[in-house]
């Protein structure tokens, strides 16, 4: 077995300013001595991923797996950029549309769910008797509250709520934040194996 390190580049495009957007990671992946050998046959310590795709399209198959590895943490990086880094426009609206049924199911509590372990928060063992004094306080006191001030504490709940929605695996996210990860999957994969 051996260490080969890779580096995967990923371009989006260009912004209004003409500014361009991208993803660029270093990773270390481990092969086999045949795997090792088969890139080494390429004769080259610099391999792109066409050499990789163009030796296995002409019979070679030994590299398959590696290509397969390599696509898939290439695909793992741009899923990365568009559900957390890119900018987008419908996150809140999106994340509006399943913090209510999240909460329902019990997934989500807002407050305690960002904690590693939920028994760690403070108010987490009397959650319950607190629900009920609010409720009882609600009945006593009425009381109008400043709408913008309404919209600064949804609007932290819902951070709080994307904050805890990253925690979570691609696909969870992505249906949270409003993004098809089939889509991610159309750009060509492109990467760099570097042999020295």
């Amino acid at each position: 077995m051996a260490k080969i390190n890779v580096e995967l580049n990923a371009f989006y495009g260009y912004g209004c300013g003409g500014c361009g957007y991208g993803s660029n990671e270093n990773i270390e992946i481990e092969v086999s001595d045949i795997e090792l050998e088969a890139l080494r046959k390429i004769g080259s310590d610099k391999i792109s991923c066409k050499e990789i795709v163009s030796t296995i399209e002409n019979g070679d198959t030994t590299l398959q797996s590696l290509h397969e590895q390599l696509e898939e943490k290439y695909y793992y990086m741009v899923e990365e950029y568009w559900l957390y880094e890119a900018y987008n426009e419908c996150l809140y609206e999106s994340l509006e549309e399943h913090i209510d049924q999240d909460i329902k199911d019990g997934l989500f509590i807002p407050g305690i769910s960002l904690y590693e372990d939920e028994s760690d928060h403070p108010n987490y063992a009397n959650n319950e008797e607190e629900e009920e004094s609010d409720e009882e306080e609600d009945d006593e006191y009425e009381y109008e509250e400043d709408e913008e001030e309404s919209d600064d504490i949804y609007n932290y709940n819902l951070d709080e709520y994307y904050d805890w929605v990253k925690r979570h695996d691609h696909e969870f996210a992505a249906e949270r934040v409003g993004l098809d990860l089939d889509a991610c999957r159309d750009d060509e994969v492109d990467y760099t194996i570097h042999l020295a």
